[in-house]
């Protein structure tokens, strides 16, 4: 039996048990004692008989001796009419309150059903409202987690991004110091085999030169003079100029003329080394 069930009958045996009380309580105070009923109740009121026609009587002398009247007797079938209108009486008043304390219950057991209908409603209601939050709780933590989620995988891309470009960033540096290590590699060794190329050419030009100077070799000293030799590109020497004198005139005057004699000069080997205007020494012991 369910929970509702059981009020529902609780209550109508509680009015049953009041309605009970309260009926043995009525009759007890409306049943009077026996003898007060004869001496209180008249008697119901009877018909009248029909009317008789009227005959004419010749008057009776009284009598002489008068005989007393006899007390009224009296009348039980008034009394037991009285005692079932009495119970007729409070049968009604019974069924009047039979029916009243089954109105109540009623009444009691509607509103009570209107109660727990509420009730549940309410807890129902209640409910729903708690599951909503719950749920908006629950959704917000959600979106929360998702947030947070998408915020570090962020971070973890920008990192990695940044740590992809610094690497990129850092190889092309790499490349770069090794691509400018090269070419200042390539550039000294270059320069190197062009200074090498060059000395080679102006030891062939000065070879060339010394052979053509006739000065005797136990002269005193080892003076040295510069001169500076424009040529052409051919090694046609177009002009001679003394840049700085080795104090013997002579000495002097005898490169002079031997390097107009060494025209043309030694080309150049590569080509690129080719210099215009050089500068050349020249000692009588070398």
């Amino acid at each position: 039996m369910s929970s509702k069930a059981r009020a529902w009958v609780g209550a109508v045996l509680v009015h049953l048990v009041l309605f009970g009380a309260l009926v043995f309580s009525v009759r007890w105070k409306q049943t009077p004692p026996p003898a007060v009923s004869v001496d209180l109740v008249a008697p119901p009121p009877r018909v009248a008989p029909p009317l008789q026609p009227i005959t004419p009587v010749s008057p009776t002398p009284p009598p002489a001796n008068p005989t007393p009247a006899a007390p009224p007797k009296t009348n039980t079938t008034s009394i037991k009419n009285a005692d079932i209108n009495k119970e007729k009486e409070a049968k009604k008043k019974e069924d009047e309150l039979k029916a009243k304390a089954l109105e109540i219950a009623e009444k009691k057991r509607r509103e009570d059903e209107k109660l727990l209908k509420d009730q549940i409603a309410k807890k129902e209601n209640e409910k729903k409202q708690a599951d909503a939050r719950t749920k908006e709780i629950a959704d917000a933590k959600d979106r929360a987690a998702k947030e947070q989620r998408d915020e570090k995988a962020k971070q973890e891309r920008t990192a990695k991004e940044r740590e992809l470009a610094e690497r990129a960033a850092k190889e092309a540096q790499d490349r770069a110091l090794a691509q400018q290590q090269a070419e200042r590699a390539a550039r000294e060794s270059a320069a190197r085999a062009r200074t090498k190329a060059e000395g080679e050419w102006v030891a062939k030009i000065r070879g060339k030169v010394r052979g053509n100077v006739i000065w005797p070799e136990d002269s005193p000293g080892n003076p040295q003079a510069t001169f500076e030799v424009t040529q052409s590109p051919a090694g046609d020497v177009l002009t001679v100029r003394l840049l700085r004198s080795s104090g013997n005139v002579k000495y002097d005057e005898t490169v002079e003329r031997a390097i107009l004699k060494s025209s043309p000069l030694p080309r150049a080997e590569p080509q690129e080394i080719f210099q215009r205007v050089l500068t050349l020494n020249f000692r009588p012991n070398e």
